[in-house]
This record gives C-alpha cells, sequence and structure tokens, in this order.
C-alpha cells in the first residue's frame, strides 16, 4: 500500500499554502496518496483556501504529516496550535504513535523564529511518539535557502491568493521535503516488512565513559534491542578503561571499546547517551557526534533513526534539555529521530519523559528498575525503527497518485 501523507497548512498571506502545494506535488512524486489540508482562525468560514478543513481524523488517517505554519514570536501560530491541541484525545488513546513527521515555516526576517517555530512542531511529534524528519543537510538546495537541517523556512512574502510567486528555489526545496517525508514513510511502514535475507537489524548504542548511570543505561538499551534479535555494538566516548566519575555501583561486563565513526557506518539505528552538564550532554560525546555531520553527500547518520539518554545531577538539571539539544545535533547529522514518547508504560513509570530515558543522581547511582525498563524500551524501539529503515527504496516501490482536496474513506 501506498504511504499516506497529510500536508497541513495555515496560511493568510499565501506563502505557507505555496509551500504546501508543492510539499504536496513531491510527497505525490514519492508515490504516496496525499491529503492537503488547511486549518483555519476560529469562527472564519474558510477565507481565500478551497481546500478542506483539518481534523483529527486526518492526522490519524496519515502515516507521515508535513505541517507547515507561519512563524509568531519564535512559536507556532496561534491558530495550528489549537489545531495541534485537538489532537489530544487521540494521543491519550496511544494512536499518534509512528507517524514521521516534518515541519516549514517563514517569517518576515531571516532571524524571526524560523528554527525555533519548526524545533516547536518537533516537540509536538515527540510527545505524539511521532519521528521527526528533517531536511536532507547534504542536500544543496537546502543549503541555498540557508541550510535548515530542522525543515524548510524561507522568507514570508505577501502571494496571490491561488499561492503563486513562490520562489523557484523555494518551490523545489519543498517539493524535496515532501518527496523525502513520503519516501521514509513508505519504508517505515509495518506491512512493508524487511526481507529476511536482510538479515539481523544492527544496533550501535555508545555512551560516554566518564558515567556509570549511563553505562547502565547503555546496557539497558543494548539488552532491549538484543531481546528483538538485533547484533548489538556497545561503545564508549573518551576515558580511560575502567574510569569514572560519576558512581561505579551497579557496573557489570568489562568496559566496552571506543567508539570510531565505522560503528555509526555499520549501524542501522544508533543511539547515544551519556551525562549532562550544563543543560546539554557532555562535550565528549557532542564532539564525536558533531564528526558525523555530513559535509558533502551523506554521512553515516544519513536515513538511520537515532535517538538520546540523559544521565543528570538533579531531575530538572537536562534530562529534558540536554536530548533536546541533543535531537538538533542528530538531524543536522541527517538522521531520523525516534524517541521513546509515550509509546509504553515503562515511559510513565520512570518519570514520563517522552524525548529519552533519563536518571538523576539525586535518586542514586543506580536507576531504579523503572527507568532501566525505560531504557530497554528505548533500545528496542532503535532496533524495531532500524529493520524497517534500513530497507532501500527499491524494496518499497509504489505508484503516484493525485493529491485529494476531498477527503477520501480511510
Amino acid at each position: 500500500m501506498r504511504p499516506r501523507i497529510a500536508v497541513v497548512f495555515h496560511s493568510r498571506r499565501g506563502t505557507m499554502r505555496a509551500l504546501a502545494l508543492a510539499a504536496a506535488e513531491g510527497a505525490r512524486a514519492g508515490g504516496a496518496r496525499v491529503r492537503l489540508l488547511r486549518v483555519t482562525d476560529a469562527g472564519e468560514d474558510g477565507g481565500p483556501w478551497p481546500e478542506p478543513v483539518a481534523g483529527p481524523d486526518d492526522v490519524l488517517w496519515a502515516d507521515g504529516l508535513v505541517l507547515a505554519t507561519p512563524t509568531y514570536f519564535g512559536n507556532v501560530s496561534a491558530t495550528f496550535k489549537r489545531f495541534l491541541e485537538t489532537t489530544s484525545p487521540l494521543w491519550r488513546q496511544g494512536l499518534l504513535a509512528d507517524r514521521l513527521v516534518t515541519g516549514m515555516t517563514a517569517s518576515t526576517c531571516t532571524h524571526g523564529g524560523r528554527e525555533a517555530t519548526l524545533l516547536s512542531l518537533h516537540q509536538t511529534a515527540y510527545h505524539w511518539g511521532s519521528w521527526v524528519v528533517g531536511a536532507d543537510p547534504a542536500d544543496p538546495v537546502f543549503r541555498s535557502l540557508g541550510g535548515n537541517p530542522y525543515g524548510l523556512s524561507v522568507e514570508s512574502r505577501p502571494r496571490d491568493t491561488d499561492g503563486t510567486g513562490t520562489g523557484a528555489v523555494e518551490q523545489r526545496a519543498a517539493r524535496l521535503l515532501g518527496r523525502r517525508l513520503a519516501e521514509l514513510t513508505a519504508r517505515a511502514r509495518p506491512a512493508a516488512a524487511a526481507s529476511a535475507a536482510a538479515g539481523p537489524v544492527k544496533v550501535t548504542v555508545v555512551h560516554g565513559a566518564d558515567s556509570g548511570p549511563a553505562r547502565l543505561l547503555a546496557q539497558e538499551c543494548a539488552a532491549g534491542a538484543r531481546s528483538l534479535g538485533a547484533r548489538v555494538r556497545l561503545r564508549r566516548i573518551g576515558g580511560a578503561s575502567g574510569s569514572v566519575r560519576w558512581g561505579t555501583a551497579g557496573w557489570s561486563g568489562s568496559p566496552a571499546a571506543l567508539a570510531k565513526p565505522a560503528d555509526v557506518a555499520w549501524a542501522d539505528a544508533v543511539v547515544f547517551g551519556g551525562p549532562a552538564r550544563l543543560g546539554a550532554l557532555a562535550a565528549p560525546l557532542l564532539d564525536f557526534v558533531q564528526s558525523l555531520e555530513p559535509a558533502a553527500g551523506p554521512g553515516p547518520l544519513s536515513g538511520k533513526p537515532a535517538s538520546g539518554f540523559v544521565a543528570t545531577d538533579r531531575p530538572h538539571a537536562g534530562s529534558e534539555s540536554a536530548l533536546l539539544a541533543f535531537h538538533h545535533v542528530l538531524l543536522h547529522g541527517g538522521a531520523v529521530v525516534v524517541p521513546p514518547g509515550y509509546t509504553d508504560p515503562s515511559v510513565f513509570a520512570a518519570g514520563g519523559n517522552p524525548y529519552g530515558t533519563s536518571h538523576p543522581l539525586t535518586a542514586g547511582d543506580v536507576p531504579s528498575h523503572a527507568v532501566r525498563e525505560a531504557a530497554r524500551h528505548q533500545g528496542r524501539r532503535a532496533a524495531l525503527a532500524g529493520d524497517l529503515l534500513r530497507r532501500t527504496a527499491g524494496e518499497n516501490a509504489v505508484g503516484t497518485t493525485a493529491v485529494e482536496n476531498v477527503r477520501e474513506i480511510a
């Protein structure tokens, strides 16, 4: 079956609609069935745009979503936020997990909050339990528009009501983003299972060597992936063999080998973790991941599911901010961010962090049973996502169809 993509836009001046039309065209070229939908202001009966109004059922219908909103004060528009909040009943039922989401935005100045708006869309997707897809950071089209790896961002200018007038490069970038989402969504559909000939999925788990709790979470994450039959490489960043500053209780086994870029290139999915310092993951781990950013062409993280876990000194000393900042790093590498979301009861039991497993040292050197179970779930989730996304586009060849301006029965 073809993947189902909903392109949902809010547009007052025409810019976002023009981009949405192009993204829908790109998704269609990528083989998807597409719904092009608008979001309206409260009490508005439609305005100038003819597309159907989006609702929660459209989010439920879709395998992937392009979310397009103008930037207001560094965030999504109030109109678009109200639409996102209508999905709460679906979220409470766990019905929004494992969709693929990307974003587009526009503002009147280059640094008027475009990145912040896209990142706020990502946070909604993480809470849904969805996977976040950015722009291809190695693509010269996106580089020519400012090199935003978080999605598509452009200058907002008045458009004709039919959406014409958008620059050719902007149009092309929107088509590329729509096609990238459609192709990744086709690969991520469980119904299109990987062939047995592909062999066991390969997962690399990389942890900071100077944190005992991070090492324990890495071991649990690796164990979760292995429980699904994955081949796992457990690797460390920095530190002498056996050297640690943060807690030593509960260690098992010998120290992992040092991580190398080849370990990431080998893997179908990657999970990184370590201690947080000053609201970000510690420098040695960041240095390693930043070295993977593609200079030209795809890097070793390109198109692969990736996520993170963290150990902090206090519950609110980076448990969320360090992981969110780390997701930005992953998107610069071209990865598909696959966080835990609220996709398993173990996430709630461990404190309810949808961005990744976290453990504060105030709770002890050894993560609790609940936190270790959440780390195992994160490892299983990485293995499942890696098993799906490792397939080539050729194994998921699909036809094309027209954009739907009228909803079909799902």
